[in-house]
């Protein structure tokens, strides 16, 4: 269960370690001390969040000389960008510098997510319509003027999804010239935002689609002919996590269709932070499927379709 404490594998660290934004102790900014973060990095296009990624997420900040409750909209909301690394914590940018108050007993509360999507009120929203979307939330960080300086201020996020990977080879019996036209997941939800005003371990802090059915992207169809080697078949496609371990496919080659077919992983649940591995083996009588764990958390499972 490497690295699953700190980020559910290959989530990125973020530290927080600010400075003043005047070291002399010059009044003139008056009295506020710079929430900073290292040196910048680029954004990438939606996809899983990996080790080395570099990504752009969004982050919003509250104050308060009590516990925060977040049920008002933040102070206010801007991104970061940085790089995800499954072991420390690294430097980020500031899109927009934000500030602690300069009262020293004003906490500054701070909730960061990916993608940063479209603030309104308390809630996120980004647009997601073929499963490529990676949500990362992180749980709250939080300091003051006299605490800007404490380095054990990190954004450690986490996936919230189950990523899913198919791979296709041919087995005994299977016709020359097979070649793949489409897999579809039936019944899943799609992250389409996140609710600011939930802790992050709520079930409902991220926002879904209703449950339809998810054709595989990245698939051209009679484009893969279905070999002995084994080969990916489509994009990763990120789902919510299913309360139970097995979920439902539809495959279609130019030889046949196989519908409602049951794919089984080890473990009670499809879990979020989970990386899930399909082997689908074509042969005569069928489709042998093997389910595997890679890149996210490491796990085993199989499954066979008859």
């Amino acid at each position: 269960m490497k690295n699953r404490i700190l980020l559910s594998f290959l989530t990125a660290g973020v530290l927080l370690s600010g400075c003043s934004k005047n070291e002399s102790g010059d009044p003139s900014d008056g009295g506020r001390a710079a929430i900073r973060l290292g040196s910048g990095v680029a954004t990438v296009s939606k996809a899983p969040v990996n080790d080395g990624t570099q990504f752009t997420a969004g982050i919003a900040g509250w104050e308060n000389t009590a516990t925060e409750t977040y049920a008002a909209a933040p102070l206010w909301n801007t991104t970061i960008q940085t790089t995800a690394n499954a072991e420390e914590g690294q430097a980020v940018t500031w899109t927009a510098t934000q500030y602690y108050n300069a009262d020293e007993g004003t906490t500054t509360y701070m909730k960061a997510w990916h993608p940063a999507g479209t603030l309104s009120g308390t809630a996120v929203t980004f647009s997601n319509t073929d499963g490529s979307v990676d949500a990362l939330l992180a749980p709250v960080v939080s300091g003051t003027k006299l605490t800007k300086d404490d380095p054990d201020k990190v954004l450690a996020f986490a996936h919230r999804t189950a990523q899913i990977n198919f791979k296709v080879q041919a087995g005994a019996g299977l016709a020359a010239n097979t070649t793949l036209r489409s897999i579809t997941i039936k019944d899943v939800q799609l992250p389409t935002g996140f609710d600011l005003t939930k802790e992050i371990t709520a079930d409902d802090v991220v926002t879904y689609s209703t449950a339809a059915d998810l054709t595989v992207p990245g698939i051209t169809a009679d484009a893969v002919t279905i070999a002995e080697t084994a080969a990916p078949a489509g994009n990763p496609v990120m789902i919510k996590p299913i309360s139970g371990n097995t979920f439902s496919i539809d495959v279609e080659t130019n030889n046949a269709t196989y519908t409602g077919q049951t794919v089984t992983v080890t473990g009670t649940n499809v879990e979020a932070g989970t990386a899930y591995d399909v082997m689908l083996t074509f042969g005569q009588s069928g489709i042998t499927l093997k389910a595997t764990v890679t890149d996210w958390k490491k796990e085993t499972g199989s499954a066979d379709i008859k």
